[in-house]
């Protein structure tokens, strides 16, 4: 005889629509395939072309747009073609445009002569892509049930890193094909990636928007600012994105300081994001289904002051490890710490309220933007300043902060949350 236990697991498991959670994933890799090409390979190739890490806060400019996503949600939430789907009307549109953004980019070989034109064509895309963005999440956050929410998470989450690991992994191809041509095929691919997306049909809009809809109520700002939940949730995503944006942003110059060619770190990087990414995808929702997201999440920040020991050594020695053990570290390291990231990302969907996913997701995300581009802007100034030695101690530090926020405080941002929602499906009185 089956338990409750696996009874009531056994139908979860039949409530998951899994062709949604696999569109829902492939729909983020069309957003992050050309922006992790862009992240990843623009750092390197102007640190090799010799920008000074003091002039690095040039490249987080495209970061800003992503932080205004908070303005643009109040229109995308409240308009779109309801025949053709309110978030696929962002959707498709956005992704034509972005692409020819970054079909632009293959005529301008990157350089530092043209350093800032690269980085307007960026900023343009980044508000572009920003509304796309705003749609996309909004889909994501009103259509996962609580059952599908961690699977669904982590799918999203690893086949958005594997669409980075795609776009880090075409930094070695502009060695061997051009940027012109690496760059034109990012744009087809973020064309290609959209398509399930396109195709399938929009569910409709959960029970607490419709609610809001017949009370006459659009999405409000000022509302999703004064809730009880955000004066924990706002500063937990500020230190969230600025965290992992301070240590991550600089691996990559660091690497090229130390002597890594474009084809050796085209190869650390993907094969390292895959297997730790990987791994964290099947790990999360395994440990959060046993042990909750705040234990979940305990276990990974504790890994926090490993990783940033291991680049510490890596900058005190003369030479790299070998390449092939320089994978199996980083990818190790990684692992554990993207199960935090992940855990993290699922309270995010979990957090956005679903009467107006769209504005109160862009307004999470805003402010994780935020701490990003603020990482992004000052990262490489406190590099030069301590070294890279010191550096990466500090960031684990960074990093670590907002994981304790986080641990501590999941409880009582779990019960402000459930409270709102039960107000939300509340009947008309």
């Amino acid at each position: 005889m089956e338990t409750a236990s696996e009874l009531n697991a056994s139908f979860e498991a039949e409530q998951k629509d899994y062709p949604k959670l696999v569109m829902l994933g492939v729909l983020h890799m069309a957003q992050y395939f050309p922006a992790a090409f862009t992240g990843v390979a623009l750092p390197f190739i102007f640190r090799k072309e010799g920008l000074p890490l003091e002039m690095f806060w040039l490249l987080a400019l495209p970061g800003i747009p992503r932080g205004l996503k908070w303005l643009m949600a109040l229109v995308v939430d409240n308009y779109g073609n309801n025949r053709i789907g309110r978030r696929k009307s962002w959707i498709i549109p956005c992704t034509l445009v972005g692409a020819c953004a970054y079909a632009v980019l293959a005529l301008i070989p990157p350089s530092l002569t043209a350093v800032h034109i690269i980085v307007g064509v960026l900023v343009f895309k980044s508000f572009v892509m920003a509304c796309q963005d705003i749609a996309v999440d909004a889909y994501a956050a009103e259509s996962m049930n609580d059952a599908e929410r961690p699977v669904g998470t982590s799918l999203i989450n690893f086949l958005g890193a594997i669409a980075g690991v795609m776009g880090s992994g075409a930094v070695a191809l502009v060695d061997m094909f051009g940027w012109p041509m690496t760059m034109l095929a990012a744009s087809g691919l973020m064309l290609f990636a959209a398509l399930p997306a396109i195709i399938r049909q929009e569910p409709a809009p959960p029970e607490a928007s419709r609610k809001r809809e017949q009370r006459g109520e659009r999405p409000n700002l000022l509302k999703a600012l004064k809730r009880r939940d955000s004066y924990y949730i706002m500063p937990f995503l500020f230190m969230f994105g600025f965290g992992g944006a301070f240590f991550g942003s600089m691996i990559g110059p660091f690497f090229a300081d130390k002597g890594l060619t474009l084809t050796e770190f085209g190869i650390l990087s993907p094969i390292a994001v895959i297997a730790g990414s990987g791994l964290a995808a099947v790990s999360t929702p395994w440990l959060i289904g046993r042990i909750g997201m705040r234990n979940t999440a305990l276990i990974s920040v504790t890994v926090l002051p490993f990783e940033g020991l291991m680049y510490f050594v890596f900058a005190r020695m003369t030479d790299l490890p070998a390449l092939p053990m320089l994978i199996s570290m980083v990818a190790l390291l990684a692992f554990a710490t993207s199960i935090y990231t992940y855990t993290a990302t699922i309270s995010r969907f979990r957090w956005a309220s679903k009467a107006q996913a769209g504005t109160d997701y862009a307004l999470q995300s805003s402010v994780w933007n935020l701490g990003v581009w603020a990482a992004g802007s000052t990262a490489g100034i406190v590099a030069a300043t301590v070294g890279w030695a010191f550096f990466f101690p500090i960031a684990a530090i960074v990093a670590g902060v907002g994981g304790v926020f986080y641990i501590v405080l999941f409880d009582r941002i779990e019960k402000e949350v459930l409270s709102r929602e039960q107000e939300e499906l509340r009947l008309e009185q």
